[in-house]
């Protein structure tokens, strides 16, 4: 008869926890998410010199933004130029798709 020897017990190893940096939004999504609530807040419209200001503001916020390929940069982009232009309906919902795609 075969003895089989007795096998070491191994200690489970521990699953790691996702950095809190991990789970923080980036100054881009931080950056949209003010936007978004100032065009919202605002039923009239914004003035030239408002929307201005909000596009330098995002177009800041997008060159300080490390990965500036992805489809939230593009959104942004999009957004900037329907600022430009006084849309402020298309630059809202460009905003928003912005949001989703910047989402951790």
């Amino acid at each position: 008869m075969t003895t089989i020897p007795p096998v070491a017990a191994t200690r489970p190893v521990p699953r790691r926890r996702p950095t809190t940096t991990a789970r923080r939004p980036s100054p881009l999504a931080r950056t949209v998410e003010q936007a978004i609530t100032r065009i919202d807040g605002v039923a009239a419209g914004l003035d030239h010199p408002a929307r201005s200001a909000l596009d330098r503001q995002l177009r800041a916020a997008l060159s300080r933004h490390v990965a500036q390929t992805g489809e939230g940069a593009a959104a942004v982009r999009v957004a900037c130029a329907h600022l430009a232009a006084g849309d402020l309906e298309w630059a809202y919902l460009a905003l928003l798709t912005a949001r989703d795609d910047l989402r951790p």
